[in-house]
């Protein structure tokens, strides 16, 4: 869409670790050049340090796991690794941290993947296959540190994830308009789309629906058949993905305080795909949706993929728009709380890697030492100083006029 694109070039601009978040593409590229393991796993694409987070399990549970897909595919397990580490150097360089402290923290993400991969080698599969991290015992650890802030701050962000639901979404982006809900509009973010006006009009866009309904499971269908269609609005959303159609769909049901929110959002071609070969699903929407069942421990309920909803003949997958979701604040972070999160991270990409790869394989790879650590660490480092001038070049194309960008949007 193109008259998002200088919305995405002001939100990449606003930092060099905004920049990456919009450049899983650059990256991609560069990955594709280096020496590989050609360990496969099903990859993330995408392992920055801001696509991990908070989020409710179909039994209600919070727990804490990657929560973006929408590069996955089958590829060598250190590109996961080498993003996320990537990320981490340059988040804490954004954060005015030292070179020292970065290091820390990147070595804690690598260490905490190597030694989870090691233990799940020795794991018997169903029992990793179940296994996942709840949002319990993390503040559990964060409470037995015995650090204050980071306690507080913590308890925070997880009371802030759980009145991010269906019902909070509908006071912050819904109006009552009559006997009917609307989604209230905030140009240019959040915009109405009147279906009678799209491409097939209401025919189509009730058709999408059913077509979306259709790859759900039989008790999952029987659910969104008690939710009726009150209202679509197209939402931009992140900094990778401004740009492409992003809408998001309020159901409604019998009740005014039962509403679902879904978010339908446009699905390509994966950035790793030229490198790493195509996807098994001829359907981009089915790719996201079958790569994030497959990574995550436990995914959301109404995960499915649709063709031409909107009558644009763009293929799609579906998820709920907000569903208890939280993620760290790494501006509220100190140096340690950076490390402590770096290895978080680093074990929830372990656990999701084992899942599909062969841990032992893995495992026997990386070895026990502190030789790949060491090198992942080194090249956090040089990559953070090739994205600095990489957005730098961004920056130059913006003042010389050859880009258009939008700011504090």
């Amino acid at each position: 869409m193109p008259e998002l694109v200088p919305i995405r070039y002001g939100r990449m601009l606003d930092s060099a670790f905004a920049f990456f978040r919009g450049g899983a593409a650059i990256m991609a590229w560069d990955l594709s050049r280096t020496p590989t393991s050609d360990l496969r796993v099903q990859a993330c694409g995408d392992a920055h340090l801001e696509n991990f987070g908070a989020f409710a399990a179909p039994d209600r549970t919070m727990v804490f796991d990657l929560n973006d897909f929408d590069e996955t595919l089958p590829a060598p397990f250190e590109w996961d690794l080498k993003r996320l580490v990537a990320s981490i150097a340059i988040a804490a360089r954004d954060m005015g941290f030292s070179p020292e402290d970065s290091r820390r923290a990147t070595r804690a993400a690598s260490t905490y993947y190597r030694d989870l991969i090691g233990e799940f080698a020795g794991m018997r599969f169903i029992e990793l296959w179940y296994s996942r991290i709840p949002m319990k015992k993390i503040l559990e650890s964060v409470a037995a540190t015995g650090d204050e802030r980071a306690i507080k701050q913590a308890k925070k962000q997880v009371k802030k994830a759980k009145h991010r639901n269906a019902l909070g979404a509908l006071a912050k982006f819904a109006v009552k308009d009559g006997d009917e809900w609307k989604i209230k509009p905030d140009p240019p973010l959040i915009e109405t789309v009147p279906i009678h006006a799209l491409p097939g009009g209401p025919d189509m866009f009730n058709q999408g629906l059913r077509d979306y309904t259709d790859t759900l499971s039989p008790e999952r269908q029987l659910v969104i058949e008690r939710y009726r269609f009150a209202d679509v609005a197209r939402k931009v959303v992140g900094v990778g993905s401004v740009g492409m159609v992003s809408m998001m769909i309020l159901m409604v049901g019998d009740r005014d305080d039962d509403p679902l929110f879904l978010q339908l959002k446009q699905a390509t071609e994966s950035v790793l795909a030229p490198y790493a070969g195509a996807s098994v699903y001829s359907h981009p929407g089915e790719r996201v949706v079958q790569g994030q069942r497959i990574m995550q421990a436990a995914s959301d309920s109404f995960l499915g993929w649709v063709t031409g909803a909107m009558g644009l003949g763009l293929d799609y997958y579906v998820r709920q728009l907000r569903d208890m979701k939280g993620a760290a604040d790494l501006s509220k972070m100190d140096a340690q709380g950076l490390t402590n999160y770096a290895g978080l991270c680093g074990s929830c990409l372990a656990h999701a890697h084992a899942r599909s790869g062969d841990a032992a394989a893995m495992t026997g790879y990386i070895g026990t030492c502190e030789g790949m650590v060491d090198a992942l660490s080194d090249f956090a480092e040089a990559y953070a100083d090739q994205n600095e001038m990489d957005f730098e070049a961004l920056v130059a194309a913006e003042k010389d006029g050859r880009i258009e960008a939008e700011f504090g949007l």
